[in-house]
């Protein structure tokens, strides 16, 4: 299986400048630890050859979440909430 993690940056203004770029850095070192060490294992996991792309995103809280950005069957969805549950890392809440 194919996973890319992606991230929605924080949009910064005057006001905020300083607070935004910690916030962005935060996301960029979680995708690449994602990326790199966490859900590396994952790529032997069939179907190999299912892309799956993953958000991280703040909530309105602060707090980093996650939601798959693609169509992905319900096996591989089950999978992705199982291992980020395991690292700690909570599902976006979507309406």
């Amino acid at each position: 299986m194919i996973i890319t993690i992606q991230t929605t940056r924080v949009k910064e203004n005057e006001e905020n400048r300083s607070v935004v770029k910690i916030f962005n850095q935060k996301l960029l070192e979680k995708a690449a630890e994602l990326q790199h060490f966490s859900l590396r294992h994952l790529e032997y996991v069939d179907p190999i050859f299912e892309d799956v792309v993953i958000y991280l995103v703040y909530n309105p809280k602060n707090q980093i979440r996650w939601y798959i950005a693609n169509d992905v069957s319900a096996e591989i969805s089950a999978l992705i909430l199982k291992e980020m549950n395991k690292l700690g890392m909570q599902a976006l809440e979507q309406t």
